[in-house]
């Protein structure tokens, strides 16, 4: 009897569990990512082996993980070319400790690129790590691992609709021109004129159709299956031709998580997701308010590992876009892509390193906080609730050469401090506007932030979902 009573009683708690997931509100669901800012994106496949160069020749437009694509290679050649890939160097511990010394609070990790080679082993498809390679190690399964063990939160990017390399996938078409000076492209390219971007009549022996729920639907399944309750976001992307009934099935998979958050690039334009993702550029503030949005940027000039990469962001570059995007509500997702050996190039780890300690004295300015609608001409504001009143964190980027700052807005200046060490600064507050000396020079010249607490908190900002606002994929339109 005692057994059954505490068997009933767990299903009842565990119904009650369920009831309670399932009614998490929109600001519940969006808090954790909205107060962790700054995530690691990874870009990761046998397209590292290349480096961005096809037969001696240096691929000539996009990004280096697109070259199966642009240089039209062959399917079987670029299975021939992955069944090699062996990143003996790899370390999930290590790669998610960069991300955490870097003062990121979430990864994106690739599961699946647009070549079609899964990052974990897959009964839905033999190309992938664990099957096709003499690796034999289920990468995905080591990040998400280290992911618990080091207190960072884990999202899958997953390639819904593009596979080059496992039939019925979709191809978009680029010209041999982005490619490398193949003497055959003319041919070429009326060849993927005439079929919908595909290069190689492996790609399109079955339908799309045959290939989404043969691949792709069961690979999220697998996903899911296996990593839901760690999953805290899916990034999908370049959603051409999927179709509303094949969203709908993806959506019906995701309802069994209803703490997955979800980018808006499953179907568009009317499966908006969570969260808008302009790519590669801090959007203007009119076109971002009062909706979830995050910037997905490179640290170099490519998303997947290019050998030859001269283009690397400063730190100051990395940390003014993180204050920026910060100061405009969004979050930043900024890619690194390791080689094919698993090492992430050393500009990349320095520049992180640079980032992670400013963020050590700064960090206060970043998480947690919201857009403050100030725009000053000296940086950025950016604002943070507490109980009984309101901050804002002055991101000074040009030193004032008169030695005072001045900002307006609706509110009343109480105090300001030097956030790095806490020193007081000279205040002259009125209603609506405040003064505040500054010191000779500039204490960092990467962003020196000002904290001003304000005597009363300021109105609160609702944020929606569902905004129709459609931001452009720049390597697929």
């Amino acid at each position: 009897m005692k057994r059954k009573l505490s068997i009933f009683l767990l299903l009842c708690l565990t119904t009650i569990g369920c009831v309670g997931q399932r009614s998490l509100s929109q600001e519940q669901k969006m808090a954790w990512w909205q107060e962790a800012k700054f995530g690691m994106f990874v870009h990761w496949g046998p397209y590292s082996l290349y480096g961005g160069v096809y037969n001696g020749y240096q691929q000539r437009r996009g990004g280096a993980e697109w070259i199966m694509n642009r240089c039209k290679i062959p399917v079987r050649e670029y299975r021939a070319k992955s069944s090699t890939f062996n990143p003996v160097h790899f370390n999930a511990d290590s790669l998610v400790l960069m991300a955490r010394e870097a003062g990121m609070k979430y990864i994106v990790f690739t599961t699946k690129h647009h070549d079609g080679f899964a990052m974990f082993q897959s009964r839905a498809s033999s190309f992938n790590i664990v099957d096709y390679t003499p690796f034999r190690r289920d990468i995905v399964d080591e990040v998400v691992k280290a992911c618990r063990r080091h207190g960072m939160k884990i999202g899958f990017y997953y390639s819904q609709s593009q596979d080059w390399c496992n039939p019925g996938g979709n191809t978009a078409r680029k010209e041999m021109r982005e490619g490398w000076a193949n003497p055959d492209s003319v041919e070429i390219d009326r060849y993927t004129k005439e079929h919908i971007g595909s290069w190689d009549c492996l790609q399109t022996s079955v339908s799309f159709q045959d290939y989404f729920y043969r691949v792709s639907l069961p690979q999220i399944r697998e996903l899911l299956s296996r990593y839901g309750n760690d999953i805290g976001v899916m990034f999908f992307d370049t959603p051409q031709v999927i179709t509303d009934r094949q969203a709908q099935d993806v959506m019906k998979e995701l309802a069994n998580y209803p703490h997955i958050i979800v980018n808006d690039r499953l179907k568009r334009p009317n499966f908006p997701g969570d969260y808008k993702t302009p790519e590669g550029r801090v959007p203007k503030a009119e076109d971002i308010e009062g909706i979830y949005w995050e910037t997905c940027m490179n640290i170099g000039s490519s998303w997947g590992y290019k050998s030859w990469d001269k283009n690397w962001k400063s730190s100051q570059e990395i940390i003014r876009n993180l204050i920026t995007i910060a100061a405009r509500g969004g979050n930043y997702l900024l890619n690194v892509g390791p080689d094919g050996l698993g090492d992430v190039p050393v500009e990349a780890r320095q520049c992180l390193k640079e980032t992670g300690e400013w963020l050590s004295r700064n960090g206060e300015a970043i998480y947690n906080t919201q857009r403050s609608g100030l725009h000053p001409a000296w940086g950025e504001c950016v604002r943070k609730d507490y109980k009984k009143n309101s901050v804002l964190y002055l991101c000074v980027f040009d030193w004032p050469t008169d030695g005072k700052l001045h900002l307006q807005g609706d509110f009343t200046g109480r105090r300001a401090t030097l956030l790095a060490d806490g020193s007081p600064l000279k205040l002259e507050a009125r209603k609506g506007s405040v003064t505040i000396q500054l010191p000779a020079g500039m204490p960092d010249r990467t962003a020196t932030v000002i904290r001003l607490d304000l005597k009363e908190k300021l109105p609160a900002i609702k944020l929606v979902s569902n905004s129709e606002k459609v931001f452009k994929i720049v390597d697929t339109e």
